[in-house]
């Protein structure tokens, strides 16, 4: 694990801390896919004892962000085809329901929102600040959903956001993948311009199958080198 400055936590739950931020580490990708996670080096980082970071790691076990091993310690799950495709099943599910919802009952202001985040994204692009990508990313189909109503379905989809953002990430990698992510909200933010629940719908599942593919082709050819290499 790579040499980061001591993190002091100033929050009530010391545990809970620890898993909150190594949590963001693993999405945003500063925990590598397989990382070891040795015990005493983060406790060393954060500056706690052993077992609020055993018990952290073990929350991030049951979501499927850390794998441990008997005597082998834990690492940073790696990315799956098999998780992906999960991950994507859950989504479809949710964004296409709450894109045509939130199309339909759309607020002037929503729209402005959805406006705004789309010209940050594009700023954020020709700058190459992808944490401003994707804050803005978030924030435009955020804004669209928040207009359904259904903030039970809302909150389902943000606790998967930190498992999607590992593969996000990943894609925008590939230059050209990363210019065409920009397409799905395009097409979102003209659907709900519209008012039109069918198109937003439409619009949402066509992004997710067309990111679902890209990493699929990503991971299976990342997939071959290491067994060519080995």
């Amino acid at each position: 694990m790579g040499v980061l400055e001591p993190t002091p936590l100033e929050i009530s739950s010391v545990e809970d801390g620890v898993y909150r931020a190594l949590r963001s580490e693993i999405g945003r990708l500063e925990l590598a896919p397989g990382q070891r996670l040795p015990l005493e080096e983060i406790a060393g980082r954060f500056q706690v004892s052993l077992t609020p970071v055993r018990h952290a790691l073990r929350r991030l076990e049951s979501e499927g962000l850390v794998v441990s091993l008997p005597r082998r310690g834990s690492r940073v799950a790696p990315l799956s085809v098999e998780e992906l495709e999960e991950i994507q099943a859950l989504r479809l599910g949710l964004e296409t329901f709450l894109a045509r919802l939130g199309a339909e009952a759309i607020t002037d202001e929503a729209l402005a929102e959805m406006t705004k985040a789309r010209d940050e994204m594009e700023r954020a692009f020709r700058a190459g600040d992808l944490d401003a990508y994707l804050a803005s990313f978030w924030s435009l189909r955020d804004a669209c959903y928040r207009c359904a109503a259904r903030p039970r379905l809302e909150r389902t989809l943000q606790d998967q956001r930190v498992r999607v953002e590992r593969y996000v990430l990943t894609l925008c990698r590939d230059r050209e993948a990363f210019a065409d992510l920009r397409r799905g909200p395009d097409t979102l933010l003209e659907a709900c311009r519209a008012r039109d629940g069918e198109a937003a719908e439409a619009a949402t599942r066509d992004a997710l199958q067309w990111v679902l593919a890209e990493l699929q082709r990503m991971l299976e050819n990342d997939r071959a080198s290491t067994e060519i290499s080995a």
